[in-house]
């Protein structure tokens, strides 16, 4: 290079200074994009060696070529196989040379508009800055309020607390935050980050314009009238002196202000079909997915169809869906549910027995209208647990995670090395957690979809020793196991459309419980200093080729596991830059925006450990 230099040198915060809660908004929004955006953009690269010498710089640092022949810079002082630990400010490298800082939303603007990033289609490169923002300002907003609590320890963390820690999202996502029409006001009311707390909006309709499902012994109007009955501030009309031809409804105040603008609702309220009562009764809490809700005292957590856009898809629930959630209970209400208690006794499945609507005009369910109930085990404030894997492996700045601070603080403790105890925690996370998941698949051919959102995890004395998973509307099964459940249901799959073939059902369980869920947290172990991250695949390969070989099922995810020089991953920044409704299709028109990242459990070096 022989254009002379020019090169400014940002000021750097003192070492000392805790972050602003605008400084970790932004860290946080340059984090999630970022990590989206690496993993799925092959046209960037390391600087060299003595490029970084020449700006002064001490990280590795990636280098993202713009149309214009500048380049956007970024430090990143940690990077593994599933995540980089960045180091903001960006800074720009023009074509003549001269090498400045520039603002966060001057980088991420360029980036998104820029045609060989994103494409051409400029009123979608828009459409994503502007969801952009909005998550930015939601996490601004949320950090804003978080200045003000006092921190908890993991440990310490009960079961709303565990939902509602999780303050900046998803770590890979462009706009992880993002919202369509909520205003401030509604995010303060409904948002689990904001510690969203409300009253439900309760209705009595008529038995007549319902359509509902169980799965269990107990009907989803007797579920109904049971989460009434646990709320004593409720009116008696709603609890004990319901008419019998009338059901106790509970929606989400946000469902409920579009539902009774629905001609058809309106109608039914004028004609004494559908009884509004109003938003009262005790608060439920909203839980990480911000449409899951949860109270103590309630027999049933609950959740609904939204009509907004969270990140890239609109949440409103499709009865496929729900018929997932009613199955899956009629499936482990049977004998194969007690032989899961028995084989897995620390594992947990939270599931959706029962649902409400009310009937769209051809007598089906509406689905704006979808209540789901769901198994609701925690029912004490006081009692601390299960901590969302989401929440623990959460990227600080200027800190470890609360996962990393949980083991720095146990090993200081009990005067432990932190590694050894990293490396503890890892080993019975995956006994508790990974392997079970991978051997009801195994045996059973039963696929749950548990990404650290879905994934809860009890400790004690700071260690993994029980799992709950959630969420009946990512389960499925193979084909290959379809005779064997079907002993268990006759009919299972039915309007469900979760029988998926192996090579599909392996792709999306690859995803969700091994990129989404186990990668990321070797990433957090590893970037919070707790880990080697090639001893960490070392061994996890190791414990792969143990369950292959003592398996009595399917040993070919365990394969693919250690074998395929490749694992799926999902598209979030190509999702959420097309603009599509990712609900929307079944498991086949969702992989159409994954793609293949390196398998760092495929090592060439160590041919002779999984031979």
């Amino acid at each position: 290079m022989n254009k002379t230099l020019v090169y400014t040198q940002a000021s750097n915060r003192p070492v000392s200074a805790p972050p602003t809660p605008s400084q970790r908004a932004e860290y946080a929004t340059a984090s999630a994009f970022l990590n989206a955006l690496l993993r799925e953009w092959s046209g960037w690269s390391f600087l060299s060696h003595e490029q970084k010498e020449l700006l002064c710089f001490c990280e590795d640092t990636v280098c993202l070529p713009l149309q214009n022949n500048d380049r956007l810079l970024l430090q990143v002082p940690h990077h593994t196989a599933a995540r980089f630990e960045i180091q903001l400010p960006f800074y720009l490298w023009n074509s003549e040379g001269h090498c400045k800082p520039v603002s966060l939303m001057s980088a991420l603007t360029a980036l998104i508009t820029d045609s060989t990033i994103s494409g051409e289609h400029s009123e979608k490169q828009f459409t994503l800055l502007s969801r952009v923002l909005d998550s930015h300002q939601a996490q601004v907003q949320a950090y804003e309020l978080d200045a003000n609590k006092s921190p908890h320890a993991a440990e310490n963390w009960n079961f709303q607390g565990a939902e509602q820690a999780l303050i900046s999202g998803h770590p890979t996502h462009p706009n992880p935050r993002s919202r369509d029409e909520l205003t401030k006001a509604d995010a303060l009311l409904l948002s689990p980050e904001l510690k969203g707390q409300f009253s439900l909006f309760w209705v009595l309709a008529d038995r007549s314009i319902l359509v509902s499902g169980s799965g269990v012994q107990i009907t989803a109007f007797d579920m109904c009238l049971d989460l009434a009955k646990s709320d004593e501030t409720l009116p008696e009309t709603l609890r004990t002196k319901v008419d019998k031809d009338y059901v106790p409804i509970a929606w989400h105040p946000w469902q409920a202000e579009r539902l009774l603008a629905r001609p058809q609702v309106i109608r039914w309220i004028q004609q004494g079909f559908l009884k509004p009562y109003g938003s009262i009764g005790k608060p439920f809490a909203a839980t990480a997915s911000m449409r899951g809700v949860h109270a103590f005292k309630a027999p049933y957590m609950l959740k609904f169809s939204l009509s907004m856009r969270l990140t890239n898809s609109k949440r409103v629930l499709a009865r496929k869906e729900v018929e997932r959630g009613v199955q899956m209970a009629e499936l482990l209400s049977a004998a194969l549910g007690d032989k899961l208690a028995s084989d897995f006794p620390n594992l947990t499945i939270l599931t959706e027995p029962g649902y409400v609507a009310l009937q769209d005009e051809d007598g089906g369910a509406l689905e704006d209208s979808f209540v789901v109930l769901r198994d609701n085990p925690f029912h004490k404030p006081t009692q601390t647990g299960p901590a969302m894997l989401a929440s623990l492996c959460e990227p600080q700045l200027g800190a470890p995670s609360p996962l990393g601070d949980l083991i720095y603080r146990q090993a200081a403790q009990k005067t432990l090395s932190p590694q050894g105890l990293a490396e503890r925690w890892l080993d019975a996370f995956m006994q508790v957690a990974i392997l079970p998941l991978l051997d009801i698949r195994a045996t059973y051919g039963l696929l749950f979809g548990s990404h650290q959102q879905n994934m809860m995890i009890a400790l004690e004395d700071g260690m993994p020793t029980h799992l709950y998973v959630r969420d009946c509307q990512g389960t499925g099964h193979l084909t290959t196991h379809h005779d064997v459940l079907s002993a268990y249901i006759p009919d299972i799959g039915k309007n469900a459309e979760n029988v998926v073939p192996p090579e599909l059902g392996d792709e999306l369980l690859c995803y969700y419980v091994i990129v989404n869920n186990l990668l990321h947290t070797i990433s957090t172990l590893v970037i919070d200093g707790l880990m080697d991250e090639a001893r960490a695949y070392d061994t996890l390969r190791r414990r792969f080729k143990a369950a292959a070989q003592n398996t009595t099922g399917d040993p070919s995810f365990y394969d693919y596991l250690l074998t395929s020089p490749t694992l799926v991953s999902k598209g979030n920044y190509r999702t959420s830059l097309s603009n599509v409704n990712e609900a929307s299709g079944d498991g086949a028109g969702q992989l159409a925006t994954f793609f293949k990242i390196a398998n760092p459990f495929n090592n060439k070096r160590n041919n002779d450990d999984i031979a």
